[in-house]
């Protein structure tokens, strides 16, 4: 088979009877070319499968590109650091570009600091944007209007809202995994299971992220479905009293002793675990299922306080997300929407194979 010559653009431009100018436009997406011209030299790209050098060109733009990204605040150990974490290391993954990175932080239960990260944010006149999870839909509509506005492109992680006009999503189809945690305890359960506690850590009487929302809707449809004789007892905890949170959680179990499941949304499963573990200790076995492998969860896996973590990869949510970004924005690559992640269970036999 016969080697093609590469072609450089003067060839190019020769071919297309158009200067050495309009070629480059043409290949990096620039203005500034007539209609003609643009048939010509398309005409030409195609009968030599062109394919564009998307790094070499993103390259010589020479740009700093501004990517920020908003998330709710968080401790060191937990999710979201996680996440973070693989954004940063996405942005150093492309350390060739010329890139700033900058994180704004919100309480995911206080709307008003996302309204106020937000506008902070717009001021900082950024290219690119990544979302995480805010509860409040006016707020997210209003704020995704002025970035599309703006025509400042974003991607939303953990937490999807298909009525957006996202680049891209990260995160797990939350509906299927309440549903698969429904699935989950009812094989756990036996003839004598008549409720199940679910643990609810909330502020501002809600729970901080949508994505929790969808999970325990998920979950309760599978548990009216398939197991309608359970009784799903609701368990509210005050995300920001840790004395409250133990004083709840004695009298519920002290009033409910023949309670033996139980399962909370987000990642909070070791304080129930550790607190039944270390102050209720002649209390029967409760068969704990929780959310995401944070050293506290792994712990309580591994100690037997707890026996099941959905895990979904933190680390490589912010990674590819950030990644995905990068190609779309700067090498102007075009990549699928949504990027689900997987399912995964976790228990004492498996989890020291997790890697995120």
């Amino acid at each position: 088979m016969d080697i093609q010559p590469k072609l450089r653009i003067k060839d190019i431009a020769d071919r297309a009877g158009v200067s050495v100018g309009t070629v480059d436009r043409v290949i990096h997406g620039r203005d500034n070319v007539s209609k003609i011209s643009l048939e010509k030299v398309q005409k030409v790209l195609d009968e030599i499968n062109f394919t564009p050098n998307h790094y070499a060109s993103a390259l010589a733009n020479n740009k700093v590109h501004h990517f920020v990204a908003i998330l709710p605040m968080h401790e060191e150990d937990s999710y979201w650091a996680r996440v973070e974490k693989g954004l940063s290391d996405g942005v150093r993954r492309f350390n060739d570009f010329k890139i700033s990175f900058k994180v704004f932080r919100y309480d995911p239960f206080n709307d008003e600091t996302f309204k106020i990260e937000c506008q902070n944010l717009i001021d900082s006149n950024p290219d690119t944007v990544i979302i995480g999870p805010i509860f409040n839909y006016k707020i997210m509509e209003n704020f995704t209007t002025q970035l599309n506005e703006r025509g400042i492109p974003y991607a939303l992680l953990d937490s999807n809202w298909p009525e957006f006009y996202h680049l891209v999503f990260y995160g797990q189809d939350s509906k299927k995994s309440g549903a698969f945690s429904g699935r989950i305890m009812s094989l756990a359960a036996d003839s004598k299971t008549k409720k199940i506690a679910l643990f609810k850590v909330i502020g501002e009487g809600r729970v901080a992220s949508r994505q929790q929302m969808n999970r325990e809707v998920g979950f309760r449809e599978y548990m009216k479905k398939h197991c309608p004789d359970i009784e799903i007892v609701e368990v509210i905890l005050m995300a920001y009293d840790k004395q409250g949170m133990k004083d709840v959680m004695r009298e519920f179990f002290t009033t409910n002793k023949d309670i033996r499941h139980g399962l909370s949304f987000n990642s909070s499963i070791h304080i129930i675990a550790n607190f039944l573990k270390d102050e209720m200790p002649e209390h029967p076995h409760v068969t704990l299922l929780g959310y995401d492998a944070v050293d506290a969860n792994v712990e309580c896996i591994k100690n037997g306080s707890a026996d099941f973590l959905i895990a979904q990869h933190p680390h490589n949510q912010g990674l590819n997300c950030f990644r995905s970004m990068f190609n779309m924005c700067v090498l102007k690559m075009k990549l699928p929407r949504d990027h689900y992640m997987s399912i995964e269970l976790l228990t004492k036999e498996n989890i020291d194979y997790y890697k995120d």
